[in-house]
């Protein structure tokens, strides 16, 4: 609790609603999850034979519940990285026939045990859709044909015949198909120019969409905003230009990092520091309007009726372990142990989560799809030997995903600011509002992505009679705490007494619920 005057001194920030003001519907396919047999993702952390939680079928009990309770509603598979040297064909059939092949993408033997079949049973398990990728990399538009054949056709030809022999009479009827991963990337497998690949998606969406042609198509966008892309945002122009009506939706890919040290001898330039965590809520949002700008601009170009909408099919935080910032306690740091940085996701992190997830929602006008990357470990820490538990991060997206149903309104969210180094004033409180009229409630999503002051949060909301019924906050005194297999509620949303005042502690994600009378 604050004292009286504790909140004397407190900052303001002022949140106007009106239920007139929308921008759009949300569409729910936002919250949407993404994994890759990466290390012990697939292998391990879901299908695992041997632990104690496994099914008939190999799938880990204790994490298919996690991912039900976790609300995704979608789940894109196999890659990423990956799929651009893998051959769908060898993850059907027989377990004990299929080939071990060597992934190229990330240096290990993919035993192929979970494939097509396998996928599509877990995602009907977990309760979501599923939403594959085809290899456009060292793969060809005909065997992406192949591949809709093999799960979307009734039968009567090769592959859905053979569909039907390894057990599947019915069709999978997968229609979320992404055209690729990554291609403008220089480790990718089969890297193309954006003309090379613009031509190859056209080709593959025409093909594909002989077979089944209620599918939706994702082409790859830019995979990132950043300096070391050079290629943004003129490859989304490009590859449009070959594509535009024959694809529905343009990828986007970023991972953001408030840790130097945490990004080192990776792929991505050292981004932000702890003091920036406000701007990256402004960057994300600069990098969809651009590349909407850049859609647009083909839209009117073809002379087109058709709108291309976002697809951010990967999307997350790279944690950090080491991160320090002058002035706060940092005495529960998780530091790496034998030169392995540690997965644990910390409070932190969580924020991040929320302040990305509310960008999504005020920008739904555009972004139809967007895949948190990736579930496993990042939201659900899964030992292969032992147990799983949720991570700080799985809070803020299960509450969206529960949440956020309904109309996204306009917000008038007047924020104190903060000097970033490099990036100017900035505001550092963050806010979405999602109307339900069925339901007769209002959610709004705030952060406080400040690193000392708590902010008091003064609502007006335009309707005839609104109450705030609850609210619902994640904060720790420990910005790096982190939730582990030994105390795995260290960090837990915690209900907040309702009282005349809403107050955001520095570095804390927030859920308040008003009903309207």
């Amino acid at each position: 609790m604050y004292s009286r005057q504790e909140e004397g001194i407190m900052k303001r920030a002022k949140l106007k609603l009106d239920k007139d003001f929308a921008i759009g519907k949300v569409d729910k396919r936002i919250f949407s999850t993404f994994i890759e047999p990466i290390g012990d993702i697939v292998y391990g952390g879901i299908y695992n034979p041997d632990h104690p939680t496994a099914d008939e079928q190999g799938f880990r009990n204790d994490v298919l519940e996690l991912m039900q309770e976790l609300g995704s509603t979608a789940i894109r598979y196999p890659g990423g990285n990956f799929i651009s040297g893998y051959n769908w064909k060898d993850g059907i059939g027989p377990r004990d026939k299929r080939p071990a092949r060597y992934d190229k993408a990330w240096k290990r033997i993919e035993s192929n045990q979970m494939g097509i079949d396998e996928y599509t049973d877990w995602v009907k398990k977990v309760g979501s859709e599923p939403m594959l990728a085809v290899n456009l990399g060292t793969g060809t538009p005909e065997e992406a044909s192949q591949e809709i054949e093999y799960t979307n056709m009734e039968g009567g030809t090769y592959y859905s015949d053979l569909r039907k022999k390894h057990g599947y009479e019915k069709p999978h009827n997968i229609k979320m198909w992404c055209l690729g991963n990554e291609m403008d990337g220089s480790w990718q497998m089969g890297q193309k120019t954006a003309k090379e690949y613009g031509r190859v998606a056209y080709e593959a969406a025409k093909q594909m969409r002989t077979v089944d042609p209620d599918i939706e198509l994702v082409a790859c966008g830019s995979c990132a905003n950043d300096k070391s892309h050079p290629s943004y945002p003129e490859w989304d122009r490009v590859v449009l230009e070959e594509c535009y009506e024959d694809v529905d939706y343009l990828a986007l890919h970023r991972y953001y990092s408030y840790d130097p040290e945490a990004v080192k001898g990776t792929v991505f330039p050292e981004q932000f520091t702890v003091e920036d965590l406000p701007c990256i809520a402004n960057d994300m949002t600069q990098f969809i309007d651009t590349v909407c700008a850049a859609a647009d601009y083909v839209k009117g170009l073809k002379y087109s009726d058709k709108t291309i909408n976002i697809c951010f099919d990967e999307w997350g935080v790279i944690s950090s372990q080491t991160a320090k910032a002058e002035g706060l306690d940092w005495t529960e740091r998780n530091i790496p142990k034998e030169g392995k940085r540690i997965e644990n996701m910390n409070v932190i992190d969580a924020i991040l989560f929320g302040s990305i997830l509310i960008t999504f929602i005020n920008k739904c006008d555009r972004v139809k799809i967007a895949c948190q990357s990736i579930v496993i470990h990042r939201m659900i820490k899964a030992d292969p030997e032992g147990a799983a538990f949720k991570q700080t991060t799985y809070y803020p997206f299960q509450q969206v995903a529960k949440y956020a149903d309904g109309i996204a309104l306009k917000s008038g969210l007047q924020s104190p600011t903060k000097e970033t180094d490099g990036y100017g004033e900035q505001p550092f409180i963050q806010t979405a509002a999602v109307y339900n009229e069925e339901s007769g409630t209002v959610t709004v999503f705030a952060t406080n992505l400040g690193l000392r002051d708590s902010v008091v949060l003064e609502d007006k909301l335009q309707f005839d009679e609104v109450e705030l019924i609850e609210h619902i906050q994640i904060h720790d005194d420990q910005p790096l705490a982190v939730n582990t297999a030994e105390n795995p509620e260290r960090v837990v949303p915690k209900q907040v007494e309702i009282s005349d005042k809403v107050v955001l502690p520095p570095l804390s994600w927030n859920v308040l619920r008003y009903k309207v009378k």
